[in-house]
């Protein structure tokens, strides 16, 4: 689920504040689905609070396991025992983990139980439509991905944050199910939309963080995303090395057509270009820190590539781009007390091979250092690199 799949990011939250929040006198915050959940003391018993929080902590536990059939099994056992927001609770967890098993037509009847009862806000609306989307009902999710954007509409002036986020997903999941359904004029407004709510694209780029807690479905359906907001902002070359990940992950997904279109109308005529073939040596155009959990903040990990860049010179040199093309990639790393990378992951789609990866990889331990102020706990960071000719 995306578009809004904020799946496990709502879910998660659930859990979190029916496990965590204390019982009396503590304000739960206002106008979330779980807020409402959480909230509801006066009209719910307390019994019934304890044991869905004790059920989402056992779904959590089997999730981290790996054991998705056992928490869908232990969901679809739980749900009738409950009433009202306890069992909305239990019907928004099984939509997820029935997206992530791939059961689409599933899941969107956990979220349609949610919309009968009159429970739905825009996450719900928004997960509905991405798995109606995945199942390849595009006409109803774009309906689904219209009600998100109106239910976001309505929030109040004090949650103009989550509003924003609310709206930037739906508008993201409409402009994609209406590019897929070959409304291309619509979908270039709706990203527009999108993007006006998230110019940096940073949902998407979180979305793309392998094991965060917001992700779409089918797994690597987000490469889609960006590209199409690539092609929108006029950045080719993000957009065709985005549709060429998209296919790579699926190759025979439901939508490789669509991607296989935008690829046919780029300037390469979506033929990837191959490491050191003809062309210019590239070089880090701009970076962002998409992530930073930990002891050091995401301006100070930038600030560390800024002054560093040099580093991956060498790596560069054995890349050749035409001119004027820009292709993405990220570095995922953990950092220490003092500063230095302990591990370091690159993700690099074509025209990168193995090779670029394990020298950026390699050059990064060996030479980046950060600036820790004060004692400092371990960070686990994430930065997008923005390469290209001039």
């Amino acid at each position: 689920m995306k578009g809004g799949l904020r799946a496990r990011q709502v879910a998660a939250a659930t859990a979190v504040c029916l496990l965590f929040a204390p019982a009396a006198g503590r304000a739960v915050p206002d106008g979330s689905f779980w807020g409402k959940v959480a909230g509801a003391a006066p009209a719910a018993r307390a019994g019934d609070s304890s044991d869905i929080a004790a059920l989402l902590e056992r779904v959590d536990a089997d999730e981290a396991a790996g054991r998705l059939d056992a928490a869908c099994a232990r969901l679809e056992k739980a749900v009738p025992r409950y009433t009202g927001a306890e069992r909305n609770a239990a019907w928004f967890r099984l939509g997820i983990v029935r997206s992530r098993l791939g059961r689409y037509r599933e899941s969107a009847s956990a979220y349609a139980a949610m919309v009968a009862d009159g429970a739905a806000d825009s996450a719900v609306y928004s997960n509905f439509a991405e798995v109606l989307m995945a199942a390849g009902r595009l006409h109803d999710a774009e309906a689904r991905y219209r009600d998100a954007i109106s239910a976001a509409s309505d929030l109040g002036v004090g949650d103009r944050r989550e509003r924003t986020h609310e709206l930037a997903l739906a508008y993201y999941g409409l402009a994609v199910a209406l590019d897929r359904d070959e409304q291309p004029a619509a979908a270039r407004e709706a990203m527009m939309r999108a993007l006006a709510h998230d110019p940096t694209a940073s949902v998407l780029k979180v979305a793309a963080t392998s094991g965060g807690d917001l992700f779409f479905v089918p797994e690597g359906d987000v490469f889609y995303y960006l590209g199409l907001a690539a092609e929108v902002e006029g950045r080719d070359g993000d957009a065709e090395s985005a549709f060429q990940e998209f296919i790579a992950r699926a190759p025979h997904g439901r939508w490789v057509r669509a991607a296989n279109a935008h690829l046919a109308r780029k300037p390469g005529a979506g033929k990837r270009q191959v490491a050191g073939a003809g062309g210019a040596a590239p070089r880090v155009l701009a970076h962002a820190t998409v992530l930073a959990s930990g002891g050091t903040a995401a301006p100070l990990v930038d600030a560390a590539w800024r002054d560093q860049l040099g580093i991956l010179d060498d790596c560069l040199d054995d890349v050749r781009l035409p001119s004027r093309v820009t292709v993405r990639f990220a570095i995922e790393m953990d950092v220490d007390r003092r500063g230095r990378p302990t591990r370091v992951s690159v993700k690099a789609p074509a025209p990168f091979d193995e090779r670029f990866a394990r020298c950026v990889e390699s050059a990064t331990a060996q030479h980046l250092r950060l600036t820790v102020v004060g004692p400092a706990s371990l960070t686990l960071a994430r930065t997008e690199m923005v390469v290209g000719t001039p």
